[in-house]
């Protein structure tokens, strides 16, 4: 028993139990804090009390308690009676020496009467069962304790009377064990209890003084402490028994009101209970459920739910009708079983769960779940599914749909032994152009624009997606290589064709790359990436066009990608060297400016020519660390040598386009100590390609700082003239292509005239490339060149010094055979 027991309460009431079994106590158990709390049915003095039969709770459940507790002891009975037999059996044996076969007669029939009584009143009981007791039903629970504990009282006072030590023996192991078989026999009775206990001890020490011996006096003290302890165990077992109870009665009230709160559930929110029998049919159906369903009661009354679950002819509904019917066949619980049900002609969804149901005997009785709507939310899922797997802007798939399709489609090829899958991977051509000059929202409507021609170019052959910015994706089956390629140039087509976003028409173009599957052991990931190098080739090719992939072109990446490596390598190991080209003055053949060479020499490969390996550069990120040691390298070197009055470095496309490029040069200058006006920056057309927006501004600024600006390769773009009208320039370049003609082509020399001309009519300096012989150095001499540059006029030195010191007689008369075999190869870039 709990600590915070009212321990004279108790006592007061054990007390009473012994004394006064039939009085009972008014106890007021709704203190405040029980009150607040709502937890007085589950106070532990109550249910202590109630066992005792006091009136601590409603009259219907004291009788109903009472009713257990009779019950309890009825349930007992045949053994009772058997165990009393036997007893009187053994005590006829032993007193029939030494007491009156009179008295012994009458004592047996008392006996034999009262459990013929007992008897009785048991099988009445079992045909009638008792649910409800009164107090006047324990009271004679206890009466019948009494008297029969009063018969067996006799049998010790007759023995230490007048028996003999045998007979004192088994009197005594008999009334011992009377005392404790029938105080835990009545425990659910207490009052009797204790009375049936109270009577014998009493006896017993009535015989102890009957028999006036010291020897007896250890037996009284045995006899009491066994005495307490089935008292202190009859009265705990009460207790508990009247807690299980009165627990009992907790559960049942609470089930009542979670019952009303279900129904008050079932009334106001989407979800119902629904109740099936042993063979699934529906019944006890609620209102809820009769409108969700869109059915009738007596429609309802004779379908099952699986019946339901086949209103709706859909694939997602027919594999959950599987389950269900799986389920239940095995009487299973199962919990969010979705099922489609046809509800008036609209589909809906339903989310089951349900627990089996057995009856006190333990036989399936039927089913017992909720159901809820769940179409809102399905549809919200499928709905978010969506966007998840396809392209906001254009609504066709994304990256990550576009995977999964293709490993599915991969799989199935290879089970059957297929190699038609195809991938095509697509770039649009001068998008940039397209956002850069009339704004993102023209942007987003030409790729809507270009994802409905694809969409329907391929409709019925290809899946399609997005894969970001202009790049896109289609996968296809096609039976020959062909096939893939005329439908890779209807992609390339379709795209010529002019775009209307406004009032303006936009033609861009497009790349295509393309593989198809050729090996069985070709994952997803292989055919992306042999499609992306074939793409890349097409682009390196001249873009607006499309092209297969070739196990060659996997060896040239493989390589680019070694030489790359290479590449790091060598610049993070400082195996790069910076070479000085004299520039030298036409008229006077003195030198007077000198351009910066990137070289390169392989331990394996020997010495790789900068358009080799400045391309891989760019596109492996290393070229603006790069550009910006070469810059540095030069500065610093040709700081030391005041000769030369300037000094030409080359920018790449790529470091032109840094925002922080006039930052990191004015850095350098400021680092070095190089005069800005000594510094001649050599651009090339294609910078205004990929930088039109600020390409005016950068050149403004560092012009600002006094560096002059040279428009390299002129006259082998496409609008050259238009940027010497749109930017400020202070020297262009002939390309060496053009003097490679005089003397070979007339229109050669009459190219570089008017070149020469229109550029000193701008006010700017002029200088040739690629000067290899004497008869070219004459002929721009003639033309007016200003000043020359070539292998012509000495090496390449590291040593700008060096370089300054190359004298007219050095290079004047020099033979033809002198020149290199590819001069190309030793052309500038940084």
């Amino acid at each position: 028993m709990r600590s915070s027991f009212n321990w004279r309460l108790i006592f007061k009431t054990i007390g009473m139990a012994f004394v006064l079994p039939g009085r009972q106590l008014k106890v007021d158990f709704q203190s405040d804090a029980d009150t607040q709390t709502g937890q007085q049915e589950s106070n532990p003095v109550r249910a202590f009390m109630l066992a005792f039969g006091h009136p601590v709770v409603d009259e219907l459940l004291a009788r109903k308690v009472r009713a257990a507790q009779i019950a309890s002891i009825a349930r007992l009975t045949p053994f009772i009676v058997l165990a009393n037999v036997v007893n009187v059996i053994v005590i006829t044996l032993a007193f029939q020496h030494f007491m009156p076969f009179s008295f012994i007669a009458v004592w047996i029939a008392a006996i034999g009467a009262f459990l013929a009584y007992t008897l009785f009143k048991w099988l009445k009981a079992n045909r009638s069962p008792i649910h409800l007791a009164s107090r006047r039903s324990l009271n004679k629970a206890v009466l019948h304790a009494t008297i029969f504990s009063g018969l067996w009282a006799v049998v010790p006072i007759a023995a230490f009377g007048y028996g003999d030590p045998d007979g004192i023996w088994i009197a005594s192991c008999v009334t011992t064990g009377m005392l404790c078989g029938g105080g835990f026999t009545l425990a659910t009775v207490p009052q009797a209890a204790f009375r049936w206990v109270a009577i014998l001890f009493l006896a017993s020490l009535v015989s102890f003084a009957i028999g006036r011996s010291a020897e007896l006096w250890p037996l009284v003290f045995l006899l009491s402490s066994y005495t307490l302890v089935v008292v202190g165990s009859v009265a705990s077992a009460g207790w508990l028994f009247a807690s299980h109870f009165l627990a009992e009665a907790e559960l049942e009230q609470r089930g009542e009101l979670i019952a009303l709160l279900l129904n008050e559930f079932e009334e106001k929110s989407s979800d119902w209970l629904w109740k099936s029998d042993s063979h699934g049919n529906l019944h006890s159906i609620s209102d809820r459920f009769l409108h969700a369903s869109g059915r009738d009661r007596a429609e309802l009354e004779t379908m099952r739910m699986v019946d339901l679950a086949y209103s709706l002819d859909e694939n997602d509904a027919r594999s959950a009708v599987t389950r269900l019917e799986n389920a239940m066949k095995r009487q299973q619980a199962f919990r969010e079983i979705v099922i489609g049900v046809d509800v008036n002609g609209e589909e809906r969804w339903w989310s089951l769960a349900a627990r089996p149901v057995y009856d006190d005997h333990g036989s399936f009785t039927g089913y017992r779940g909720v159901a809820s709507d769940i179409t809102e939310a399905r549809r919200a899922s499928a709905l978010v599914s969506h966007l998840a797997e396809h392209d906001s802007l254009t609504g066709i798939g994304n990256r990550s749909w576009f995977l999964k399709q293709a490993e599915a489609q991969l799989e199935e090829q290879n089970q059957n032994g297929q190699n038609t899958l195809t991938l095509f991977l697509i770039d649009l051509d001068n998008f940039k152009v397209v956002n850069d000059t009339s704004g993102h929202p023209a942007g987003d409507e030409l790729l809507r624009q270009v994802a409905s021609r694809f969409t329907a170019l391929g409709e019925g052959r290809t899946m399609l997606a997005r894969f970001g910015g202009d790049e896109f994706a289609a996968l296809g089956r096609f039976v020959s290589d062909q096939a893939a390629l005329a439908f890779a140039e209807e992609l390339v087509a379709v795209t010529r064709k002019p775009f209307r976003i406004g009032r303006r028409d936009f033609a861009i173009g497009a790349t295509v790359g393309f593989t198809r599957l050729c090996d069985s052991k070709d994952t997803v990931d292989d055919l992306m990436r042999k499609a992306d190098i074939a793409l890349y080739k097409a682009k390196e090719g001249g873009r607006g066009r499309s092209l297969a992939f070739e196990q060659d072109m996997e060896r040239e990446v493989r390589e680019r990608r070694e030489l790359e490596s290479d590449l790091r390598e060598a610049f993070e190991y400082g195996k790069l060297n910076v070479d000085f080209q004299p520039i030298v003055d036409a008229r006077s053949g003195k030198v007077v400016s000198s351009e910066v060479l990137l070289r390169w020499l392989h331990p394996e490969r020997g010495e790789v020519p900068p358009d080799v390996f400045i391309p891989i550069a760019e596109h492996a990120g290393l070229i603006l660390p790069l550009g910006s040691w070469v810059l540095r390298k030069a500065c610093a070197a040709a700081a030391q040598c005041p000769e030369l009055e300037s000094v030409a470095v080359n920018l790449s496309p790529v470091q032109f386009m840094d925002p922080n490029l006039v930052e990191q040069i004015l850095t350098v200058l400021q680092e070095t100590g190089f005069p800005p006006e000594r510094l001649v920056l050599e651009i090339t057309e294609s910078v205004f390609l990929r930088d039109f927006g600020t390409a005016s501004i950068k050149l403004q600024k560092l012009r600002d700082l006094g560096i002059r600006i040279a428009l390299d390769d002129f006259g082998t773009g496409y609008s050259s003239l238009s940027y010497l009208r749109h930017y400020k320039f202070d020297k262009i370049k002939i390309d060496k292509s053009f003097v490679d003609e005089i003397g070979e082509r007339s229109d050669g020399l009459a190219i570089i005239s008017a070149v020469i001309a229109l550029a000193h009519n701008l006010g700017l300096e002029v200088t040739a490339e690629g000067v290899e012989r004497q008869f070219q150095v004459d002929a721009l001499r003639t033309l007016g060149c200003d000043t020359m540059q070539g292998y012509y006029f000495g090496k390449p030195d590291p040593n700008p010094m060096r370089v300054a010191q190359i004298r007219r007689e050095d290079w004047q008369d020099r033979s033809p055979s002198t020149a290199p075999k590819n001069p190309g190869a030793l052309r500038s870039a940084s």
